[in-house]
């Protein structure tokens, strides 16, 4: 990560789309982007020992790995620019039940700090028609969900 932001330490945004029973390969079809990561209704996986079955079907996009930078305003550029230009399909997707929103996680480098949003971002988001929400941790909080990503146990789903 480049140092464009002196007061964060860890930061991306996430896409999601969530449905009672589809499947995540129809919001693919419509959109045609190849998600950061799905999940399908009825999946068992296991975190830290204790299995559980999913009970939504998802369709996540990413910035983590996408986006090389501290500045949490460059991520959702990013996001907005891939929805932008599918977003009537994305009403699509909402009119057959696909619940979506933004996530953002954002970690103080410092114990202090917090993102900045430009109008521009801001109408971008506004024009989506999706709720963002942010996700912020503390100096060294997020060193724990850092381990847990690293073993497979947290993924980029905000």
């Amino acid at each position: 990560m480049q140092s464009d932001y002196p007061t964060c330490s860890e930061t991306y945004a996430t896409f999601r789309a969530y449905h009672d029973f589809a499947l995540p390969g129809v919001v693919s079809d419509k959109l045609r982007i190849v998600p950061t990561e799905d999940q399908t209704i009825g999946q068992v996986y296991e975190i830290q020992n204790v299995s559980r079955t999913i009970k939504l079907s998802g369709w996540f996009l990413c910035t983590d790995g996408n986006v090389n930078s501290f500045d949490l305003e460059k991520h959702l550029e990013w996001l907005t620019s891939q929805l932008n230009q599918v977003a009537s399909q994305l009403q699509e997707l909402k009119n057959e039940g696909w619940r979506m929103d933004i996530t953002c996680m954002w970690d103080s480098a410092n114990g202090h700090g917090g993102p900045t949003l430009s109008p521009s971002t801001l109408n971008s988001l506004s024009n989506l028609g999706i709720e963002i929400w942010f996700d912020v941790y503390f100096h060294g909080a997020y060193d724990a969900i850092r381990s847990l990503k690293k073993n497979n146990a947290v993924k980029c789903m905000g």
